[in-house]
């Protein structure tokens, strides 16, 4: 008996390359819309006038062959430019943040041989600002820079800055001296106000730092702040508030180029920069702080 076989047709028809057809028009297409749109951007209105005029008759106007200029086209704005160099402000910070880096490998070497010394290094706070290198020296441990209403400094605090005052000439920039205290107020009548006692805390620095060293000329600030910059502004009579700071300013062109708002004072004209109760004040007589008035534990 003979047998009879049945074909089954493939069910895999679907499978056919007219997909491959399409994607490939589409392709070309993208392709040629990127073109079209690199062209539109890389050439100005007379090359573009030009390539046109190629399209529909392969001269120019002038005789000459369209695709010749079009091969000229300018490279764009950002391959002629090539990477712009950094802003002026970017260089300032970049120049404070290697300055910063390096008193604060100074200060940490001092504090590694010198338990006395660490003990008022690490009150020390560095902030990298657009001005400058700000160093202020907060009396974390209240009594530990000042004795108590007095503009006199302790030992550990004139320890410091003697050891400060090389690393000051060291990194050589024009240095401005601030005197803080809290919020406090003298008791009435009393011939002495937070706006001497700041004054004679930046003066007693100054004198310490000239004598070990830093000249003179390259102090070109000394100013009292009394309470107007707050350390803790939420707490206006903490022992933070009580300190001493030192701008290590940027040079003089670069000062010109950068404004900084968060301190107030200009190396070409600190006095016009101030705001009108930051004037520094004329230094008193020797005139004995109160013993009942002022910050009590300054």
């Amino acid at each position: 008996m003979a047998r009879r076989y049945k074909k089954v047709e493939g069910g895999h028809g679907h499978h056919g390359g007219a997909w491959k057809v399409a994607y490939a028009d589409f392709v070309t297409a993208m392709m040629a819309l990127f073109m079209v749109m690199w062209l539109l951007a890389s050439t100005d209105q007379k090359s573009r006038v030009e390539i046109s005029n190629y399209f529909r008759s392969g001269i120019l106007p002038e005789g000459e062959l369209a695709m010749n200029t079009a091969a000229q086209i300018k490279p764009s704005v950002i391959e002629e430019a090539g990477v712009p160099p950094p802003s002026a402000e970017q260089a300032s910070m970049d120049s404070n943040a290697e300055a910063a880096k390096q008193i604060s490998d100074k200060l940490g070497r001092l504090a590694a041989i010198d338990s006395e010394m660490a003990e008022v290094i690490k009150n020390v706070k560095i902030k990298i600002t657009p001005e400058g290198v700000l160093i202020e020296t907060v009396d974390e441990d209240k009594g530990l820079l000042f004795d108590l209403s007095s503009s006199k400094l302790t030992p550990a605090m004139q320890r410091f800055l003697k050891a400060f005052a090389p690393i000051v000439v060291k990194v050589g920039r024009p240095v401005e001296i601030n005197g803080h205290t809290d919020a406090r107020k003298f008791a009435h009548g009393s011939k002495l106000n937070n706006w001497d006692l700041s004054y004679q805390r930046a003066a007693a620095a100054r004198e310490i730092l000239e004598g070990n060293g830093v000249p003179g000329s390259q102090i070109v600030g000394l100013y009292a702040r009394a309470s107007t910059q707050l350390y803790d502004p939420q707490n206006p009579l903490a022992s933070q508030n009580r300190r001493l700071s030192f701008l290590l300013r940027v040079t003089e062109a670069a000062d010109k180029a950068v404004r900084v708002d968060n301190i107030d004072a200009t190396l070409a004209n600190p006095a016009a920069a101030l705001p009108a109760p930051a004037e520094p004040v004329a230094k008193p007589a020797d005139t004995p702080p109160a013993d009942d008035g002022g910050e009590h534990a300054k």
